[in-house]
């Protein structure tokens, strides 16, 4: 249904028609936006991060039955339920988590401050878990010091932000061609910080555990946003250089409606892959698998909703700005040099004022740039000099 619908509309589109006005609902889709994010915000101060071992530091304990005891999410349930009533006797100094994973494979993890509390743990568990299944057997135990849980925490906010201020700067330098890069990097970095604030809001409504994979996972959704919209910023830049009669409006929507079908087939493909991992995946891959999902809906949103539609508001802002401080004088055409338009599309009413301007006053030469391209002069060719005989 919605496939049928995009194929109408980019039927729509290669006519030169245009049958949904994206760019006339700005007002809407950044609400929803914004009302998203409120939520996303509320998660985390409400019930906050479930943050793992790496960030705070702990114990990993490792068994293993003889044999699979779970093959259904709802019997690894009842595990983990039974282990967490057993344990519950033994005081433990913080709320353990427990995993079954692979059906066979029990994960308990335990906030803990030394190596030597972490020892005496795992004896105690391990003789507890005995006592009810006689035949489990202990794999392994991995210690990690808060010291290097703060380090981590540290390095995973400055690897975040760093990725977002170079993903800024390099949308500008690829779109100051057009006198208007920094508008581009705007309208992307509130469109990153979108994604990373529904990702942050629900990954703390839905309580999953924040450890390195989760890192991984933000910054994979913040390069796959921005690659839907430096597809869409390709497209309105190349519009502006064929179709220069039209206002920017129609320029945007005309983009929009073009990459639409790629966008939502992407991430349609992307987003099925994952659901199909949350449904019959493995415990340990279920998180990041849940932090993808959310990410790329919240990506293809934002790159299509938020990030162009952000150019052609803070554009008109910026218009509205530069008209409001200049100085209301006797209108006199500048020199061509001195003329910076940011994204100014020429309109066919704006070409007949100009062709009558230019009529009254001397030609001068069209100003180079991608939106108004000077048309190169052939070079002069030399006259043949005649051989005297």
């Amino acid at each position: 249904m919605l496939e049928e619908k995009v194929r109408a509309m980019q039927g729509t589109v290669q006519h030169g028609t245009v049958q949904w006005d994206i760019v006339g609902r700005t007002k809407q889709w950044l609400t929803i936006a914004a009302v998203v994010m409120v939520i996303g915000l509320a998660g985390l101060v409400v019930r906050g991060f479930n943050l793992g071992l790496d960030f705070t530091g702990g114990a990993l304990y490792q068994f293993r039955f003889p044999q699979k005891v779970a093959t259904t999410a709802r019997q690894e349930a009842q595990i983990a339920d039974e282990v967490r009533t057993l344990l519950r006797q033994l005081n433990l100094p913080s709320q353990p988590s427990i995993q079954l994973a692979e059906g066979d494979t029990l994960l308990i993890r335990l906030k803990v401050l030394s190596e030597r509390e972490s020892e005496h743990w795992r004896e105690e568990i391990l003789r507890a878990l005995q006592q009810k299944y006689p035949r489990i057997s202990e794999v392994g135990t991995e210690f990690i010091g808060s010291v290097v849980g703060g380090e981590l925490t540290r390095a995973a906010i400055v690897a975040t932000i760093l990725g977002l201020l170079l993903v800024s700067l390099y949308i500008w330098f690829r779109y100051q061609i057009l006198g208007a890069g920094w508008l581009f990097s705007i309208g992307a970095l509130v469109a990153l910080a979108h994604d990373v604030l529904v990702l942050v809001g629900f990954t703390a409504w839905a309580q999953v555990e924040v450890n390195s994979a989760f890192i991984a996972a933000l910054l994979t959704v913040a390069g796959y946003s921005v690659q839907d919209t430096v597809v869409i910023y390709d497209r309105i830049r190349e519009n502006l250089r064929v179709h220069r009669g039209w206002a920017l409006e129609r320029i945007v929507n005309f983009s929009l409606l073009q990459t639409l079908a790629r966008s939502i087939n992407t991430s349609l493909t992307t987003a099925l892959a994952l659901w199909a991992i949350l449904l019959v995946g493995g415990v340990a891959v279920k998180p990041l698998a849940f932090s993808l999902f959310v990410g790329i809906v919240a990506g293809t949103y934002s790159s299509i909703f938020i990030a162009a539609p952000l150019v052609l508001v803070m554009h008109r802002w910026w218009e509205a700005r530069q008209a409001r401080w200049r100085p209301a004088a006797a209108p006199t055409r500048r020199p061509i040099a001195e003329q910076r338009p940011i994204l100014r599309v020429s309109s066919p009413v704006s070409e007949q004022e100009s062709t009558r301007e230019q009529a009254e006053e001397p030609t001068a030469p069209a100003p180079s740039g991608i939106l108004r391209p000077s048309t190169p002069t052939p070079p002069r060719r030399k006259p043949k000099k005649k051989r005297r005989r």
